[in-house]
């Protein structure tokens, strides 16, 4: 088990006083930033029975519960994750396939009640190492209402040394009444010259560009870089950045990406065109852009001709348009229309 070096002014501030720890935690914060790494981790602390034998506050990583642990079997450890199915995508790509030692991806459908139902007897029976035991819930926000509520009951009245660890990248969708029953661990992201010193420990090149379009997630980065993701989306700036074409020529262009590149679908084209649209409008209002920085001059020679008001009526279209992306009905239209209001936004600001 392992956390990352920029949590570690976090794991010693949560563990200065680990007989103090609440029975519920939620690490909550953008995706990429290795939380469930960290929830992992706290796991493994709270079950070590040497854990004064690790470093740095770890578990000892070598006692029969952490031997268990970490080969998936501990009886009082319970990780409960989305199914796999159909989902909404979360902020930033949503929970981007697994970087490096943030653990196996869960599913994209929903966590269901009968998964809730089942800590009950993990719960309340009782601990078969006769100490404690913990419960890890993943993308927590993806719990439906009965099983939040099957939650909240568990949550009221736990026994004694039962932990649960909650953790989320859009927690405001948890119960509110599920919150107030946890103690919120808020997670920042590292300093960019500290992610790109990680990024180019992996071996990863170009860590700065990577980091921008991001959203300075230094896992999320990772996992472009292993997939390719940073060529495929530099193609689609290109199409954008270049002089407007029709819609449907650009909608042509975006359909030969989609066919020609493996693992690039609808919703990662429209997330590359609304952050693109994102700092268009952000560089008109207020001179800056957040995801293009090594791309401002085609972003500049294209809000000259714009208007912020018809940029943000674009940006607020592609959420609309990103709601539905997963089940166009006809995939070439689809294409077009988001071609045609892009192209109509960037002429808003001529006479």
């Amino acid at each position: 088990m392992i956390i990352y070096y920029w949590q570690k002014p976090l794991w010693e501030r949560l563990l200065a006083e680990p007989e103090k720890l609440p029975h519920a935690l939620l690490l909550a914060g953008p995706e990429g930033l290795g939380k469930l790494s960290f929830a992992r981790a706290l796991a493994a602390r709270l079950l070590c029975e040497d854990a004064t034998g690790g470093q740095e506050g770890m578990a000892c990583g070598k006692c029969s519960s952490c031997i268990w642990l970490l080969s998936g079997n501990h009886p009082d450890f319970r990780l409960i994750q989305p199914d796999d199915g159909e989902g909404e995508d979360d902020e930033d790509g949503g929970e981007a396939s697994s970087p490096p030692g943030s653990g196996r991806k869960s599913g994209s459908g929903p966590i269901r009640i009968d998964q809730i139902r089942a800590l009950d007897e993990f719960v309340f029976v009782g601990s078969h190492r006769h100490g404690k035991r913990v419960a890890l819930i993943a993308s927590a926000e993806r719990i439906n209402q009965a099983g939040a509520n099957a939650l909240l009951k568990i949550l009221e009245e736990p026994p004694i040394n039962v932990y649960f660890i909650l953790i989320s990248s859009q927690w405001r969708r948890l119960l509110p009444t599920v919150l107030s029953r946890c103690r919120s661990i808020v997670f920042g992201r590292p300093e960019p010259a500290q992610a790109e010193r990680w990024l180019a420990d992996q071996g990863i090149a170009a860590g700065t560009e990577l980091l921008q379009l991001t959203g300075g997630a230094p896992l999320v980065a990772a996992d472009w870089a292993e997939q390719g993701r940073l060529d495929i989306y530099r193609k689609v700036i290109e199409a954008l950045a270049e002089k407007p074409l029709d819609p449907v020529a650009m909608a042509a262009k975006w359909a030969i990406l989609l066919k020609s590149e493996q693992g690039f679908a609808l919703p990662q084209l429209v997330e590359a065109v609304q952050k693109w649209v994102f700092d268009l409008s952000l560089l008109k209002i207020a001179g800056r852009c957040q995801y293009h920085g090594a791309w401002r001059r085609p972003l500049e020679r294209l809000t000259a001709s714009a208007s912020s008001a018809g940029l943000m009526s674009c940006y607020n279209d592609l959420l609309r348009i990103r709601a539905v992306v997963r089940h166009p009905l006809n995939t070439q239209l689809f294409l077009e229309d988001m071609a045609a209001r892009y192209l109509r936004a960037l002429a808003t600001g001529r006479s």
